[in-house]
């Protein structure tokens, strides 16, 4: 049996324990107990595992040990119940799983919460591994979690306030190798790799140009340089499926938006597939453009201005300050060159 790095709190960073998949069903039918805490209070005294039995949880070592243990999926904000959650992970010949609910779950205005651990037969690589967790994330419209090795689980606890829920399937160990599901998962990066293909091809979008006078300092340059790709979709409630981003307007389940490189000057850019995507515009946008369309409907100027004034407030007065220097000087100019005549 598998077993699976374990740590009291998402605190520790030494001296970890293992456990197995009989001992993680125990802590899901026998969650320890809380009581008045809130969801995020109890996070800090909740146990955590990770998806392997590396002997620590950083990225570097997990991907050097190259073993991964455990299959494992986050839903959130799902409209699954529980139990057709267990009916999908048995329709996909899974018939050994957990399925429970979160501290989150119905809370706060949230809807259904679950976290999936899949058991396996044997021991994974992380390339497998990746590619297995990026299709079924797609498949169950999950946060994708094939880029984070390292991403540790809460395991349940019990709260006063809670509306805990949970399914075991005892089956049979999934034997990823042999599965449909692999073959389903190399067949799903093999379209995600020619959307990509396709994208890079696009034309990238000319730059907005911003009216600076004076040491002006470029609120677009500054929006494209403070932020990162990663938090804005995740602000606009994009989720990543492999390579690509499902954006929240999609009415598919295949993500067709992507992040890419210019092999020109090296910055990255966002292309979408989705008819449904506002920023769907078929040019490569930049950070600045993707909040212009998003937030301002594509009012440039107005983004500009309202950026400044919420984001960078000593820049917009740094700005206005060079704006009324650069009037009067002209005014100065003026009055000289009618001094002159």
């Amino acid at each position: 049996m598998l077993n699976f790095l374990h740590g009291k709190s998402h605190n520790v960073t030494a001296d970890f324990s293992y456990i197995n998949w009989h001992e993680l069903k125990l802590k899901v039918t026998s969650p320890q107990y809380l009581g008045a805490l809130t969801p995020r209070e109890a996070k800090a005294r909740s146990a955590v595992i990770t998806a392997t039995d590396a002997p620590n949880k950083t990225k570097e070592t997990i991907l050097h040990h190259n073993s991964f243990t455990l299959l494992r999926l986050d839903l959130d904000d799902s409209e699954l119940e529980v139990n057709t959650v267990a009916n999908m992970l048995e329709s996909m010949e899974i018939y050994s799983y957990i399925v429970h609910t979160t501290a989150n779950h119905q809370q706060d205005g949230k809807g259904n919460r679950y976290r999936i651990y899949i058991e396996i037969a044997e021991s994974i690589a992380y390339k497998v591994w990746a590619l297995v967790e990026s299709y079924l994330s797609h498949v169950f419209m999950a946060d994708d979690s094939a880029t984070r090795p390292q991403q540790i689980m809460y395991l349940p606890v019990r709260l006063d306030s809670d509306c805990y829920e949970y399914k075991i399937g005892e089956g049979e160990p999934l034997n990823v190798a042999d599965s449909q599901i692999l073959v389903n998962a190399e067949r799903y990066a093999q379209e995600q790799t020619k959307q990509q293909e396709q994208a890079i091809k696009s034309p990238i979008k000319p730059a907005y140009k911003q009216n600076l006078v004076g040491k002006q300092i470029s609120i677009i340059n500054l929006v494209n340089s403070s932020y990162t790709w990663e938090s804005l979709l995740s602000h606009y409630g994009y989720k990543q499926q492999g390579k690509a981003y499902l954006p929240p307007e999609a009415t598919s389940k295949t993500a067709g938006a992507y992040i890419l490189t210019s092999h020109t000057d090296g910055k990255e850019r966002y292309y979408s597939h989705h008819e449904s995507d506002p920023c769907a515009t078929g040019q490569c946008l930049d950070m600045f453009d993707f909040v212009a369309i998003r937030e301002y409907g594509g009012d440039y100027e107005g983004a500009i201005h309202d950026i400044a004034k919420t984001q960078f407030k000593q820049i917009h007065k740094h700005n206005q300050q060079e704006y009324f220097t650069h009037l009067h000087n002209e005014r100065v100019n003026a009055l000289f060159a009618g001094g002159e005549k």
